[in-house]
């Protein structure tokens, strides 16, 4: 059994030795593997009972991914080969997030319709595939909106325009399996409507009531996920799912709550590699 690591060189660097550390602990061996050095020419090096994370987000890292995946992997799917639908469709169809319309027009007409829909001024627009607030903006009128959405699109960026839930914090739930591992409060700061800023977030520790780990819990499910960083918004005694963010930064537990959550992930892929190997035979 081997635990591989997809990464990118000098990409999240503290995920990546997290996972090495843990994996000396459970006396599991390592492999780290990135596109930029890695022989195409060569089939997967990947077993059926190995175990495969991608530690960052990106085409690059996902077509590698898709690359090394093989029938019987252990990874933190259901299952691993199959690709589904788009989380911000999912997490909408069930009714855990804000209104959320996906914008691919610059069409004035109908761009006032969907902010009708979405309750109008302020919303938000999320360009897809940042991270750590990065892409999210908050909007008030149209003059506004307009420019924004033609700059984007001209970009080629995906986008989504979300309904304003206005908040003082958002909760960040660590799921592994069927439970919440850990779990973080994320404050606004600097007069910013994100609380997950990239530059200087503040975070702390927060035990949060069961209903909403329920929710992190069965949103981190219906991705087909057993593991996930889910982002939880309260206003007015009504909980969003924000998103649902696999891989996630579970360094950030690591060093707010003082628990090695890389050396549960490790344990978690390896028990279930163990459970289906003894199935099997």
């Amino acid at each position: 059994m081997v635990f591989y690591v997809l990464h990118l060189p000098g990409v999240d660097p503290d995920r990546v030795r997290l996972l090495e550390k843990a994996c000396q602990k459970l006396k599991v061996a390592f492999k780290a593997l990135d596109p930029l050095s890695f022989d195409f020419s060569k089939p997967s090096p990947v077993k059926k009972g190995d175990l495969v994370y991608r530690v960052s987000r990106g085409k690059i890292l996902q077509t590698f991914e898709s690359y090394i995946l093989q029938p019987g992997v252990v990874t933190f799917n259901q299952d691993p080969l199959l690709r589904f639908k788009d989380p911000f469709i999912l997490l909408k169809d069930n009714d855990l997030s804000p209104k959320t319309i996906f914008c691919v027009t610059k069409d004035r007409a109908k761009l006032q319709k969907y902010v009708k829909a979405l309750g109008g001024f302020p919303i938000v627009i999320k360009a897809l595939g940042g991270s750590r607030g990065m892409g999210v903006m908050k909007v008030g009128s149209f003059s506004s909106l307009y420019g924004i959405v033609d700059f984007l699109l001209f970009q080629n960026k995906l986008l989504v325009l979300r309904q304003f839930i206005p908040t003082k914090a958002s909760a960040r739930f660590i799921v592994l399996g069927d439970k919440v591992i850990a779990s973080l409060e994320y404050l606004k700061i600097n007069k910013d409507f994100r609380t997950n800023e990239s530059t200087s977030p503040r975070i702390k520790a927060k035990k949060y009531p069961k209903k909403m780990e329920e929710l992190a819990i069965k949103a981190t499910h219906l991705l087909d996920l057993e593991f996930g960083g889910v982002d939880v918004l309260e206003s007015d005694g009504k909980f969003y799912v924000a998103e649902v963010n696999f891989p996630c930064n579970f360094v950030r537990a690591h060093q707010v709550l003082k628990q090695d959550v890389a050396l549960e992930m490790v344990k978690f892929l390896k028990e279930k590699s163990e459970r289906l190997n003894k199935r099997l035979n």
